[in-house]
């Protein structure tokens, strides 16, 4: 369906005009085309999203007069082939990606295809760059790179480039100098609120698509309400990023956008931690109410620990239907050595049961091979899982991310840094590093294959599933999923 742009009262008059005539292609590749050191078998069935840090991009790029093709190529079904034949077809005077460190491998093959087919400038950003810039851009198919936010810096380094201007004066560039040498411009100071800053540019991507794995009405997107994290998870690549918040009235009116110009019924905010601010989150909720918006399903994100009670009633009334919590494990130990500081489990079960008192669906993050993880500590787990009131789970694997604490201590212990030859070189990240537990690779896979088992294989959850269901695609979709956890579990190894 063709959908409308985004407010005109969402525009930065700064930009007007600064990218006029030029075309650019943002392409979101399949990342299952080659081996990643990211992908788990379990990832392909949490749903179809929409590319949220492209679709800033592309409205940042059209306030400036560009013209815009955006594909969302997992959510198309286009392998490579195809999206260069469409690309091709658009004549981009750039085409851009945003990276991904986890993703690597299936990026470059992409950037390397593209750039060999259509032979102009590639773009690159996202949060990768933030970790390996320079490593980055020693891959002769990437022609300019950019640390930081777009809406800060991307039209002031795409002007300079067309112009032919000096970009060691772009705040956040990343180039390569006339003698070949990779330059990188320290970036600016970040802004801590929405100023500036638009919607996504959703009438770019097929939201009728769109979903998750969890969602339920037929026209749904996903949201941010706030950028960074102030929290200090020792496992999360977002640990202390700097925090840039947007306004109760912006993220309202993004709603109110969806609703009544899309026709978008579900709302999903991937932020990590909605309920940070708690007079925003009032903030928030009141206005929602007041424009006759909370008919509107929406789902946040959480930590048990930053919510309460009457948090939990606002939420609620204002069409709040679904939270998920980060619980990560149901071991205390575990939780204090990564210093995901929830009290305790116990505090954990009580915030998990006032949730669900009041009705919401509650979905748990759950994360095996921390330090000090055992088979017992995921015993624990699984314990937890089963007795808190938890509808629904999603189970990762810990693999140590650049720029956290974990990876610092193993690059500390072995005197080497995998993900910069990983970048650099191609180097495989598999066997994972680990810290401070015994597991290796296939029985932490095993064990999280037997977690997803022994928590949805049950007669409740079969009971729950089937109660929710509005759409056959639903059923589907969770029948699948159960089939590919199933045939995880049949091939992983008999001494795990």
């Amino acid at each position: 369906m063709s959908l409308p742009k985004s407010p005109n009262n969402r525009i930065d008059p700064s930009l007007s005009g600064r990218l006029s005539g030029l075309r650019v292609a943002l392409v979101f590749p399949v990342f299952i085309d080659v081996e990643l050191a990211s992908y788990q078998d379990n990832a392909r069935y949490l749903g179809s999203i929409p590319p949220l840090s492209l679709g800033y991009v592309a409205a940042v790029l059209e306030q400036a007069g560009a013209e815009v093709l955006l594909l969302d190529c997992p959510t198309l079904g286009m392998r490579i082939e195809r999206a260069i034949e469409v690309v091709r077809a658009f004549a981009p005077d750039y085409v851009g990606f945003t990276l991904a460190t986890v993703d690597w491998l299936s990026s470059l093959t992409w950037m390397k295809g593209f750039r060999d087919a259509l032979g102009g400038p590639i773009v690159v950003g996202g949060i990768h760059m933030e970790c390996y810039p320079l490593e980055t851009m020693t891959h002769d198919c990437i022609t300019l790179g950019l640390v930081g936010h777009a809406d800060q810096g991307l039209v002031q380094l795409l002007e300079t480039h067309q112009l032919g201007g000096d970009l060691s004066r772009v705040p956040g560039a990343c180039f390569r100098d006339a003698d070949g040498e990779v330059v990188l411009v320290p970036e600016g100071k970040r802004p801590r609120t929405d100023e500036g800053m638009p919607f996504p540019a959703r009438h770019l991507w097929p939201t009728e698509k769109h979903f998750s794995i969890v969602s339920t009405e037929k026209y749904f997107t996903a949201a941010m309400s706030n950028f960074g994290c102030p929290y200090r998870c020792e496992f999360c690549i977002l640990r202390g990023d700097a925090l840039r918040q947007r306004s109760a009235e912006s993220v309202v009116d993004e709603m109110e956008y969806c609703y009544r110009e899309l026709g978008i019924r579900e709302m999903d905010f991937f932020d990590p931690v909605f309920t940070m601010k708690r007079d925003r989150v009032f903030a928030i909720c009141d206005e929602v109410k007041r424009r006759g918006l909370d008919s509107m399903v929406w789902s946040i994100r959480a930590r048990t620990d930053a919510i309460d009670e009457e948090i939990l009633d606002a939420l609620w009334a204002a069409g709040c239907r679904r939270i998920f919590y980060g619980i990560e494990s149901g071991s205390n130990e575990i939780l204090q050595r990564v210093d995901k500081r929830q009290t305790s489990t116990d505090h954990i079960r009580h915030n998990i049961a006032a949730t669900k008192k009041r009705g919401f669906e509650v979905l748990a993050f759950v994360m095996i091979g921390n330090p000090l993880e055992t088979r017992t500590t995921v015993g624990m787990t699984r314990r937890l899982l089963k007795e808190a009131p938890i509808d629904l789970v999603q189970i990762a694997s810990l693999f140590p991310l650049p720029k956290t604490p974990i990876y610092e201590q193993l690059m500390a212990m072995t005197g080497t840094d995998p993900w910069r030859e990983h970048i650099l070189h191609g180097t495989p990240m598999k066997p994972t590093l680990r810290l401070d537990t015994s597991l290796d690779d296939e029985q932490i896979r095993h064990l999280v294959t037997q977690t997803y088992m022994a928590f949805y294989f049950r007669p409740s959850f079969a009971k729950f599933a089937l109660s929710r269901i509005t759409q056959p695609a639903q059923l589907l979709r969770g029948l699948e999923a159960a089939a590919g956890i199933t045939r995880t579990f049949l091939s992983g190894p008999s001494a795990a």
